[in-house]
C-alpha cells in the first residue's frame, strides 16, 4: 500500500524529532558541564560577555571572524543569567540545542536531496559517530556550529524553491564565518539555472535575501561606531596578513589534512572512503541527468550537495588550520555515506538489501557505546579551573586591571574585561597592530604600562613577532604567580 503524502510528512517530522533528540543526547554525553574552558571557544565566549557588557566587537575586543555566533552566545548569557545560570553553562546549553537542531536539519536536507528516509537516518548517525564532532561543540562558542546550521537551512530552502529565504540563511551562515559565502553563490547558481535564466527573478530574490542581514549588520555596526573596526579585522587583516601568514604549500597542506583526518576519525576513516565514493557516484548521476533536460529541471537543486563540498575541499587545500575546519564537511560526509549504502551500491545479492538496516544498527551501537564510555580528555575540568582561579580573586580586586593574552578562560570564568581589546596577538596581529599605532609596538606596551595592570597572564605567545618586547616589559615589572594548572601568570611587583 502506497503511503499518502500526509503519512510521509508525519513520518519525516517524527524522524526529524528523533534526530534532534539523538543529537542533543550525544552532545550531553560529552559532558558539556565538565569540559574545560579554553582555546578559541573561550575567546568567543569572552566576546559574547563583552557584548553583554555593552562593548562592541572589533573595537573593544578583537576577533577576525564575522560576529553572529558571538551575538547568539550573548543572547544565551542574557537568558541564562535571568534564570541563574553561569555564562559558560548557558552557552553550552545553547550548543546542545544547536546540535540537536543541526541533526534535525541534516535529516531534512538528506531526505529532500536523497529522497530516502533510510539514507537520511544514516546521514545523521554518521555525523554524530566520531567523538571529536561532539567535543568541538560542547566546550564553548564554536562559530562553525551555527554557521553550518544556517548553511544547511539555506540549501534546504533551495530545494523547497524559496529563493529569498535561501539567500537570507546563506548570509546568516556567512555572518558566522566569512568563507561560507559560497552557500549564497551556490543558491544563486541553482536559481539562475547556472546564470542562464533571470526572467523569473528567483536569482534576484536570492541576492535580496542575502542583502537584508548583510545591510542590517553594516547599519548596526555603523550605529555603534565600530564599522571601520569590523572592516579592518574581518576583511583587511584576513586578506593582507592572516591569509599570507597561514598559507602553506600544497604538499604541506595535504600532509596536515591527512594527519588531522587520522586524528579526528581514527577507525571512522571508513566513513571518508565511503563518502568519497558516494560523492563521486552521485556526481556522475548528476552529469548523466544533464543529458536529459526533462529530468534535470525539477531536480536541479541536487547539484548543490555536490558543488558545496567540492568548493569547501578546495578551500581547505588553500587555507586549512585545524580539526574544527572539518565541521562544514560532516553533514555531507553523512549524506554521501547514506546515499551510497541505500542507492549507490547497485549490484546483485542479498547484502545490499540488508546493508542500510545493518548500518543503522551498527552506527547506533557505536554511538551508544562511545557515549556511555566517554570521559573528558583533559587534565583540568571546568570545575578544576574555577577552583584554581579562586586564587586570582583572592589577590586581584574587582577594580584592578588585568591583561590576558591567550589564556582567555581567566577573563571568562572571572567575568572580567581585559585591559585592552587584544586577547590574542598571534598570526601577525602584533605587527599589524604595530604598523597602525603611532610609535609602533613600543607605544602599545607603554599604554599598558601606564595602566599598570595588577595581573598579566600570557600563553600561546610562541610565534609573536614582538614576543621579546612583551616579555621584557613583564620581567621588568612582574613576578611569577603560582596557579595550579596554569603557566605564564604574573602579579605586579610591589
Amino acid at each position: 500500500m502506497t503511503e499518502s503524502s500526509s503519512q510521509i510528512a508525519s513520518k519525516v517530522s517524527l524522524l526529524a524529532l528523533a534526530a534532534f533528540i539523538v543529537g542533543a543526547s550525544v552532545t550531553l554525553a560529552h559532558r558539556p558541564w565538565s569540559q574545560p574552558e579554553g582555546g578559541d571557544e573561550a575567546i568567543w565566549d569572552y566576546v559574547a560577555q563583552c557584548i553583554v557588557r555593552g562593548q562592541a566587537p572589533y573595537r573593544d575586543v578583537v576577533e577576525i571572524k564575522s560576529p553572529l555566533s558571538a551575538y547568539l552566545s550573548a543572547g544565551a548569557i542574557v537568558i541564562g543569567r535571568s534564570i541563574g545560570l553561569r555564562d559558560v553553562i548557558a552557552i553550552r546549553y545553547q550548543n546542545v540545542l544547536l546540535v540537536g537542531l543541526l541533526s534535525a536539519v541534516t535529516f531534512l536536507v538528506a531526505a529532500k536531496y536523497l529522497n530516502s528516509l533510510t539514507a537520511s537516518c544514516i546521514a545523521v548517525l554518521v555525523q554524530l559517530t566520531p567523538a571529536h564532532f561532539a567535543d568541538w561543540m560542547v566546550a564553548g562558542t564554536e562559530p562553525k556550529l551555527p554557521m553550518i546550521l544556517f548553511a544547511l537551512l539555506s540549501i534546504l530552502l533551495v530545494a523547497e524553491n524559496k529563493p529569498f529565504w535561501a539567500g537570507f540563511f546563506s548570509m546568516l551562515a556567512c555572518l558566522c564565518w566569512q568563507p561560507v559565502m559560497m552557500f549564497t553563490g551556490v543558491a544563486l547558481l541553482i536559481f539562475s539555472r547556472y546564470l542562464t535564466r533571470w526572467s523569473d527573478l528567483a536569482a534576484l530574490k536570492v541576492m535580496l535575501g542575502a542583502f537584508v542581514p548583510l545591510v542590517a549588520t553594516i547599519l548596526y555596526f555603523l550605529w555603534i561606531g565600530a564599522l571601520e573596526d569590523l572592516w579592518l579585522w574581518t576583511v583587511v587583516y584576513n586578506v593582507s596578513v592572516y591569509a599570507p601568514e597561514t598559507a602553506k604549500g600544497i604538499l604541506e597542506t595535504v600532509g596536515l589534512l591527512w594527519r588531522v583526518f587520522v586524528r579526528v576519525f581514527r577507525v571512522d576513516l571508513v566513513f571518508l572512503v565511503l563518502a568519497a565514493a558516494g560523492l563521486i557516484l552521485f556526481a556522475i548521476e548528476r552529469v548523466k541527468a544533464r543529458r536529459k533536460p526533462d529530468i534535470l529541471e525539477p531536480r536541479l537543486f541536487e547539484d548543490a550537495i555536490v558543488i558545496i563540498p567540492l568548493i569547501y575541499l578546495g578551500f581547505c587545500f588553500i587555507n586549512f588550520q585545524s580539526g574544527p575546519d572539518l565541521i562544514p564537511l560532516f553533514p555531507f560526509i553523512g549524506m554521501f555515506v547514506g546515499w551510497l549504502l541505500t542507492g549507490g551500491l547497485r549490484f546483485g545479492g542479498r547484502l545490499p538489501n540488508r546493508l542500510p538496516g545493518a548500518a543503522i544498527i551498527i552506527l547506533l551501537v557505536l554511538i551508544v557505546f562511545r557515549s556511555l564510555t566517554y570521559s573528558v580528555q583533559s587534565e583540568l575540568t571546568l570545575q578544576d579551573q574555577e577552583r584554581a582561579l579562586e586564587a586570582i580573586s583572592a589577590v586581584v580586586n574587582p577594580a584592578d586591571g588585568v591583561y590576558v593574552h591567550g589564556t582567555v578562560e581567566i577573563l571568562v570564568l572571572l567575568n572580567r574585561p581585559n585591559l585592552n581589546p587584544h586577547v590574542s596577538l598571534r598570526q601577525g596581529k602584533d605587527e599589524f597592530l604595530a604598523q597602525r599605532t603611532p610609535g609602533g609596538f613600543r607605544a602599545f606596551i607603554d599604554e599598558m604600562e601606564a595602566s599598570a595592570p595588577k595581573m598579566v597572564a600570557i600563553s600561546r605567545a610562541g610565534r609573536l613577532t614582538h614576543r621579546a618586547e612583551l616579555f621584557q616589559w613583564i620581567e621588568a615589572h612582574y613576578d611569577p604567580f603560582v596557579l595550579p594548572g596554569y603557566e605564564g601568570v604574573y602579579l605586579r611587583r610591589q
